[in-house]
């Protein structure tokens, strides 16, 4: 992802804080990823990457979002909790191949390649809204089905 474009850090400080003004105490813990094969840590430096935990989650148990965005607009929210996983992103690079720019790998088969539900051309804020919906109506359910079958959220 990101065809070689910059990490946008500040898209990724965008997501953190929609995260954390959206959800409040569900975001059990921030770190951050400050180099490329680095560990999460508490601070902030450069950040290449944010893992929130999120409690409770899908199957209530909890699980983390990694996030990711480069300056070329393409993003990264890959959730992960005990025996689930799913994620939202946006990949220049695809428009050459039979795979969506804009696509969702879905917890059934994460190697496949749907179209997102989240619409194009959304700063990072707006993106962050639309991840937020489709994971809290799968939240709601207690059932992953709903996550990408939203209508353009948010």
């Amino acid at each position: 992802m990101g065809g070689g474009s910059p990490i946008d850090e500040d898209a990724i400080i965008a997501a953190v804080t929609v995260f954390q003004d959206r959800l409040g105490d569900c975001v059990q813990e921030v770190r951050f990823k400050n180099s490329r094969n680095g560990p999460y840590e508490e601070a902030m430096i450069t950040p290449r990457e944010a893992r929130l935990t999120i409690s409770p989650g899908i199957q209530r148990k909890g699980g983390y979002f990694d996030i990711q965005w480069w300056r070329n607009g393409d993003y990264k929210y890959h959730y992960r909790e005990d025996g689930l996983e799913f994620r939202f992103g946006r990949e220049a690079d695809n428009a050459s191949t039979d795979d969506p720019v804009r696509h969702f790998h879905p917890p059934s088969d994460p190697s496949q390649h749907v179209p997102s539900c989240i619409g194009p051309g959304h700063p990072p804020e707006r993106v962050t809204l639309a991840v937020i919906s489709c994971w809290l109506a799968a939240v709601k359910d207690s059932d992953p089905k709903p996550l990408n079958s939203q209508s353009n959220p948010p």
